[in-house]
């Protein structure tokens, strides 16, 4: 699914950021080559998601917006 929006927007997995709230998110970028960011909020537990690729997991609003602008 991931890949399909990629190419459907003409992005490279490079120049893409997925965010999520499950390991299935994270699993997904790491899939597609896409660097994978977490949140807190949602059904799986940080640990988790770092556990299946995420490369930071944000608590809160401002911290992913940090996160998407820097490096991960």
């Amino acid at each position: 699914m991931l890949e399909e929006a990629l190419a459907d927007a003409g992005v490279e997995p490079g120049d893409a950021v997925m965010i999520g709230d499950t390991t299935f998110d994270m699993e997904m970028a790491v899939n597609a080559g896409v660097r994978a960011i977490g949140v807190s909020w949602g059904y799986h537990e940080p640990q988790e998601l770092f556990d299946t690729g995420a490369s930071a997991v944000a608590d809160t609003a401002e911290q992913l917006g940090d996160m998407i602008r820097g490096p991960a």
